[in-house]
């Protein structure tokens, strides 16, 4: 039954019922091993049909390795049984003809040299294995081992596109054919293309097709080229904050900082440069006709006088400026910190992470969308460590906004769901764990406190409303008998508007009285549920083209109702942790680990040296001059 099942699923993947029957059964294989090999009259039809040399001797060999008990073996442990089907059939397909052609393989070796670009470190000894058995595919020494070295370059192959693209799974079911041909493996299609010579297209086929991926993929070349000009040194710690209009001995550092990652540009280095040599020159001026005048008059204190007002280099040179702050606030906002221009503590060890650590965090990011696969054409992203909730939609960001997600102590789970429905209105039924943690001790202190809040508190046991100066609030089961229910209103915990996707979490979106608290750049507050900054906005935009669900919230929200209201289409939600997200404006934002996840965060080892005042900095002034003059 087994092998039938087999069979069958081959057929409809158009694989010839007697080549099919030597890929799945080994011993039948070798009762009909003679009726297989190709004739001279089949040949031409398989070479014209297949657009491959024939050449059976080879074809033979690879039958031999098909009917051999080890054949998943040289695919190595990983290997799932999808894949070796796959291959299975591909050989079927073929006759058991190799797939590497000579285009192929160097296909494959260039595929494996610029793998880095989807962000995919493969180690020398790899390389090196894939490189020996390319050159074994066509100089081994017989047909036995030359047919066992493609054999080897498609499990690789296998592996490569795995690497790149993420599991292959989905991509192991048969497609249709846009001609009368049987539908075939997308995969097997792939693999054929690769082994004449088309494995690049094949590599961006399998690659995430998020714009997430292909934008951090930008964002990877960028910080490889920084990393390669040998990146930045870490700023000098200090005891007191640094702010804008001080002076101080690591504005240096800082600059060269900044410089190096692009928030301080060559025409900000060029305007400074250029201010300091017009106040120099208008003083030297200045300085000229004074002196002149004091010729005449010989008044030699205005000589000095004059001379005074000369520009300090060293003092310019370490004064932390406007245009220095505004590329630390820059810095700051694409860093998820506070955005004032201080250089303080979380801002210095932002900037002390090594370009190194942010290479590794962009590959990080790149895996996670490998992984995540396919999120649908229509989803919301809720994404902890970048306090965001966004709407896409055809791979485009239609909506996005401020979310606030859960305390470290209350993390907000990982998962992906469905939204089915909304409510207006809503009332919070505050879950036993809130209330055993946060409401007990406040009517422990203040039993008043559920009345102002606008709680109704319902005995579990026997479904009635009780008076909250009546309960025991020391009882050791008061947090699981007494049910909190807060009525709608201004001061209700989800805000006008929840967003549900049933899930065991019981987390949902919804809205909050607590908006002031959006404008914080970290937005861990809750008990685990993603508050919205515009909840009723995101739910708009969930329900689409569904106008009756539009115009239902809409109505239900003016008239202070509380309402259900169901989605004809149930959207897909999900919620992530992602450290490195890419802007609309391609940038990439590094955002702090809040749940402390990654471990994989490094700080850089070089210190810059603190600024030393110069007797004659006009060494230091030619240079800065030639930097930013030769930088643009």
């Amino acid at each position: 039954m087994k092998v039938f099942r087999e069979y069958t699923t081959a057929l409809k993947a158009g694989v010839s019922a007697a080549a099919v029957m030597l890929a799945v059964t080994p011993a039948a294989f070798a009762n009909h091993h003679n009726d297989t090999v190709q004739t001279s009259v089949e040949s031409p039809v398989h070479e014209a049909n297949l657009q491959i040399e024939v050449d059976s001797r080879m074809a033979g060999a690879v039958q031999d390795l098909f009917i051999q008990e080890d054949f998943a073996d040289l695919f190595g442990a990983n290997a799932t049984e999808g894949e070796l089907m796959l291959a299975r059939s591909a050989y079927a397909q073929r006759l058991f003809e190799p797939v590497w052609t000579y285009d192929g393989v160097d296909g494959l070796l260039e595929a494996v040299a610029s793998v880095g670009r989807y962000g995919v470190v493969m180690s020398d000894e790899d390389r090196q294995r894939i490189s020996i058995l390319a050159d074994r595919r066509f100089t081994g020494g017989d047909a036995a081992d030359r047919a066992r070295a493609d054999i080897l370059l498609t499990a690789e192959w296998f592996d490569l596109m795995a690497r790149i693209g993420g599991p292959l799974e989905n991509m192991g079911e048969a497609t249709a054919s846009q001609t009368n041909a049987p539908a075939r493996s997308e995969l097997v299609v792939l693999l054929e293309r690769s082994g004449q010579g088309d494995v690049r297209s094949s590599a961006e086929h399998v690659a995430p097709q998020a714009a997430q991926f292909q934008m951090l993929q930008a964002e990877l070349e960028r910080y490889e080229m920084i990393e390669a000009r040998g990146g930045w040194m870490a700023i000098p710690d200090a005891d007191d904050a640094l702010e804008p209009g001080m002076t101080d001995a690591r504005v240096p550092a800082l600059r060269e900082r900044m410089i190096a990652e692009g928030y301080y540009t060559a025409g900000d280095l060029l305007e400074r440069t250029t201010e300091f040599f017009a106040q120099n020159d208008a003083v030297e001026a200045e300085t000229v006709s004074v002196t002149t005048e004091t010729t005449l008059t010989e008044d030699a204190d205005s000589e000095l006088e004059a001379e005074a007002e000369a520009p300090d280099f060293n003092e310019w040179y370490i004064t932390y400026d406007e245009t220095l702050a505004d590329a630390v606030e820059a810095f700051q906002e694409q860093h998820g910190l506070e955005i004032d221009g201080v250089l303080g503590p979380n801002t210095l060890e932002a900037l002390n992470e090594s370009v190194g650590s942010k290479v590794d965090r962009i590959r990080a990011a790149m895996d996670f969308w490998r992984e995540q696969g396919d999120m649908g054409e229509r989803f919301v992203w809720a994404n902890v460590p970048s306090f965001t909730a966004e709407g896409w939609a055809n791979n485009q960001r239609e909506i996005s906004m401020r979310a606030i997600f859960g305390l470290p102590s209350r993390a907000t789970p990982i998962f992906s769901d469905e939204i089915e429905y909304a409510v207006a209105n809503p009332r919070w039924y505050a879950p036993v764990s809130i209330v055993s943690r946060d409401k007990i001790p406040h009517m422990q202190e203040d039993p008043s406190y559920a009345a102002r809040n606008g709680y109704t508190i319902v005995d579990r046991e026997t479904g009635s409303t009780v008076a909250a100066e009546t309960v025991d609030w020391y009882a050791d089961n008061a947090g699981s008998r007494y049910q909190f229910i807060q009525a709608p209103g201004d001061n209700n915990a989800l805000g006008e508007l929840k967003i549900i996707f049933p899930n065991q979490h019981s987390v949902y979106l919804h809205g909050t009285p607590s908006v002031h608290l959006f404008d914080r750049a970290q937005r861990a507050f809750s008990s685990g549920c993603v508050r919205l900054e515009n909840p009723v906005d995101m739910a708009m935009w969930v329900a689409g083209e569904d106008f009756e669900s539009m115009e239902d919230l809409q109505e239900a929200l003016d008239d202070s109702e509380l309402r259900r209201v169901d989605f004809e289409n149930h959207v897909p939600v999900h919620i992530t942790y992602v450290t490195v997200t890419v802007a609309e404006d391609g940038h990439a934002r590094f955002w702090r680990d809040v749940y402390n996840r990654e471990n994989s965060i490094r700080m850089e080892e070089r210190v810059a040296p603190l600024w030393e005042p110069q007797d004659e900095p006009a060494a230091e002034i030619a240079q800065m001059s030639s930097v930013a003059a030769g930088s643009l």
